[in-house]
């Protein structure tokens, strides 16, 4: 009898230990994180805000054309209203991403080179016509900022700025830029304005700059 109540003692505990074992399994599944209410508002807001920067440019875009065209209409200038509405109007402007700086290998000092990328309300590319200013500023780790250089750009010098390749189309500036004890290193920020010439409307623009280093040669020992 004892050995009888031994194997029943063992087959409850057995059991029980199999049961638990199907109980951590069956929650298992549990552990895996679902999305919440709370993840699609995030989504929802976010794309929310793409639509909106997208419609405030295309609504910049048609007050320009508007205006445009009333001032056709009041001048009698020989173009119609539906031309007028029709002409791509300058509403943002951009520092392309392969902007950079980079220390110019023969004279030894810093350059920064400059993509600008004037916009229509519609996102494309638009030549334009205008005075263009950068300031390029080192920002530092206590938030104190120093202007490393800057330039200004007249009509004709934006205008022959101008490239077009596989990058696409786009107006390409260098300014040197330096400073005591700055060894052409760190943080490197871009400031740009530019006026429109048809509208006299400024458009302003920034963006950190990637720096380039350059390359190291390898030496042949010769083997």
């Amino acid at each position: 009898m004892t050995g009888t109540r031994d194997r029943v003692g063992v087959a409850v505990v057995a059991g029980s230990v199999v049961g638990a074992l199907l109980a951590l399994a069956g929650c298992s599944p549990a552990t895996i994180l679902k999305p919440t209410d709370s993840d699609a508002l995030r989504i929802q807001v976010r794309d929310l805000k793409v639509q909106v920067e997208e419609l405030t440019q295309v609504n910049a875009q048609l007050e320009l054309q508007v205006k445009a065209a009333t001032q056709a209409a009041q001048d009698n200038s020989g173009i119609s209203a539906e031309a007028a509405l029709a002409t791509p109007k300058l509403v943002q402007i951009r520092v392309g991403s392969p902007s950079h700086f980079e220390k110019d290998a023969a004279g030894g000092r810093c350059l920064a080179t400059l993509y600008l990328e004037p916009q229509d309300g519609l996102g494309r590319f638009l030549q334009v016509v205008g005075t263009l200013d950068v300031s390029i500023f080192e920002l530092s780790a206590t938030g104190s900022s120093r202007t490393l250089g800057s330039a200004s750009f007249n009509p004709v010098e934006v205008r022959d700025a101008w490239r077009g390749g596989v990058l696409g189309s786009h107006y390409t500036f260098e300014v040197p830029i330096g400073g005591d004890g700055w060894n052409c290193t760190g943080s490197v920020t871009a400031r740009l304005a530019f006026v429109d010439a048809q509208t006299g409307k400024t458009l302003s623009a920034q963006r950190e700059l990637v720096e380039v280093r350059p390359r190291v040669k390898e030496v042949s020992d010769g083997k």
